[in-house]
């Protein structure tokens, strides 16, 4: 089990999390579909058709619905790990409080659980770039499909001429360094080497039972993500509120990453040239100038303005 003397940095209200995950997840929906519609009116048209964009996007909703309902499924598993505490504490105390070598069984098997959720949500968060990569690559490169990881798409950022003098390039190249290469890097280190768990701390009502547990963020995760390395020299992170730390960090690069394709589209426009009599294209009118625009302007100023408030 986990000591701890300095602050603890834990979820305070987790509703409240989860309110801010889920207002997050339908911002990023949001810019998908205005991407999608900036797509078909300076592009090509979609509007009635199962479009590949269209299917992208869904696995990518997929993947980020998981994380969420993966971070649902560790704040349960603190109250089941609570319940069997107490339980067997109320059967026989001394099968909970008893020191065992080399680590306690009861406990382990609780960290051993958390972990392998946690694990999966940083699985599922890893494998959203993977998805957009390949949104990247068909947009901006010429309806070209053979990117499909993220490596590939940010080495062929700083080599490719289809990609490397283009303004996304800069945008992807940022995002990996400050967040998507340590996220990557920590999933390597899961995939390649020695499960490290993630270690529990009890307190418990000797009185009645109680048990109220949490789980630390173990020395590999820190020192792959700055920001945290650096919080966790003062305090001790809770494997919750990393959970929801990553999500919400992948939802606002995701977000960063859909503003800068969505501006390599206009500047590529063919506006209104692709557009044949048979095609429809969703068009907004300004109802003070009167002028025509994509329906997407409003869709983007609504996602700025609802990142700014979380």
């Amino acid at each position: 089990m986990e000591e701890t003397s300095k602050e603890i940095l834990d979820i305070d209200d987790r509703n409240e999390t989860f309110r801010k995950i889920s207002d997050g997840i339908k911002s990023l929906n949001k810019a998908f579909r205005a991407l999608n519609a900036d797509y078909s009116y300076h592009l090509e048209p979609t509007f009635g058709k199962d479009h590949r964009i269209l299917r992208m996007r869904e696995d990518i909703d997929f993947r980020l619905f998981s994380s969420q309902f993966h971070l649902e499924l560790l704040l349960r598993q603190h109250y089941f790990a609570e319940e069997r505490i107490s339980e067997e504490y109320k059967k026989n105390p001394k099968k909970v409080l008893a020191k065992v070598y080399p680590s306690h069984p009861l406990f382990d098997y609780c960290e051993k659980e958390v972990t392998a959720i946690f694990e999966s949500i940083v699985f599922h968060l890893a494998s959203v770039y993977d998805f957009v990569s390949t949104i990247i690559s068909f947009i901006c490169n010429n309806k070209n499909e053979s990117i499909s990881k993220w490596s590939n798409l940010q080495r062929a950022c700083r080599q490719k001429e289809s990609l490397k003098n283009k303004d996304i390039s800069k945008i992807i190249l940022d995002e990996h360094n400050k967040f998507v290469n340590p996220l990557y890097k920590y999933r390597s280190g899961l995939i390649h080497d020695k499960t490290d768990l993630h270690p529990i701390e009890l307190n418990l009502k000797l009185g009645t039972g109680k048990a109220d547990v949490r789980f630390f963020i173990n020395s590999n995760l820190t020192k792959n993500f700055f920001e945290l390395k650096k919080l966790s020299k003062a305090k001790n992170i809770t494997i919750s509120y990393t959970s929801s730390w990553l999500i919400d960090k992948t939802i606002d690069s995701l977000i960063r990453i859909l503003f800068g394709v969505k501006n390599e589209i206009e500047k590529s426009s063919s506006f209104p040239n692709h557009v044949s009599d048979s095609d429809i294209v969703m068009i907004y009118r300004d109802p003070v100038t009167g002028i025509g625009e994509p329906v997407s302007k409003r869709m983007w100023k609504e996602v700025e303005i609802e990142r700014k408030k979380l």
